[in-house]
């Protein structure tokens, strides 16, 4: 099962959505180190919110492998 969790950019203008297997903590499919914990994400507010690719990416291929 997947999970989504937001990461806001550093001036904080976006939040960017990773895909997280569940059980997992903070670790998106991509790779990269989450910071922010999901009890703090919704709290954020940006002008713009986007996927990431790279996630996306990753969870279209999990979904056609299984």
């Amino acid at each position: 099962m997947y999970e989504m969790r937001a990461e806001a950019t550093a001036d904080q203008g976006e939040l960017i959505w990773h895909v997280i297997s569940k059980g997992t903590s903070a670790s998106p499919l991509c790779g990269v180190p989450l910071e922010l914990s999901p009890a703090t994400a919704p709290q954020l507010e940006a002008a713009v919110e986007r996927y990431c690719s790279s996630c996306m990416d990753a969870f279209s291929t999990a979904l056609k492998s299984s």
